[in-house]
């Protein structure tokens, strides 16, 4: 099964994505699952304005009443500043060279939205990367030079070609899309209605629910 996962970094509801997908590998032990990561930066590089704050980013990305935005930050406990995320999505590219992106991403992940790191800090990129099993004189070339960023431009158009405009967004083994955020159960009712990859597993809704894992 292939799944595709179509992100950015300062996206809140992309971190909460990757959490799902990541425990829903997990928990089902899905072994033959290829999770295939897919850059989508929000706004070009050339376009971005870091003098405003996170929650506004959001609000004029979205389209979506400031209020509202903060809300939902507030209630997931995202305390965020604004910075640059371009050069984060090129070392992404050279990690997928290497195969080492789902770690990647899980440490990018990690030290925006946990530890509140800013990676347009080279110092701090270099180490989230460095943690992932990259090699310092790679990425030492990455972030002195302006490689990748073909690739980064290329990822966005592409996903635009394809109709998406709207992050998260899914798409498995080619067919099916489900954009915008995805609870477990949503992705679990979706794979056995379109693919019966998890008929081993009993789908409910509710708290009371009990599944069976793979065996």
């Amino acid at each position: 099964m292939k799944i595709e996962f179509w992100l950015d970094y300062l996206c809140p509801k992309c971190y909460l994505q990757h959490q799902v997908l990541e425990n829903l590998i997990k928990t089902y032990d899905i072994k033959d699952v290829e999770l295939i990561y897919r850059s989508y930066e929000m706004v070009e590089a050339h376009q971005f304005d870091d003098g405003q704050s996170y929650d506004q980013f959001i609000a004029n990305h979205k389209n979506l009443p400031i209020e509202e935005v903060k809300q939902f930050l507030c209630e997931n406990q995202f305390e965020l500043d604004l910075f640059r995320i371009h050069d984060v999505h090129r070392i992404f590219h050279l990690a997928k060279k290497y195969k080492k992106c789902q770690l990647f991403n899980h440490l990018v992940f990690d030290a925006i939205y946990e530890k509140h790191q800013d990676l347009s800090d080279h110092k701090n990129l270099k180490e989230v990367a460095l943690m992932a099993g990259l090699d310092e004189t790679l990425i030492d070339e990455v972030l002195t030079s302006t490689l990748y960023s073909s690739q980064v431009i290329s990822n966005r158009e592409n996903a635009q070609l394809k109709g998406i405009t709207e992050l998260p967004f899914i798409r498995i083994n080619g067919k099916t899309k489900l954009q915008g955020l995805q609870s477990m159960d949503q992705i679990v009712k979706t794979l056995n209605q379109s693919f019966g990859m998890l008929k081993d597993i009993e789908f409910c809704e509710g708290e009371n629910c009990v599944r069976k894992r793979r065996q």
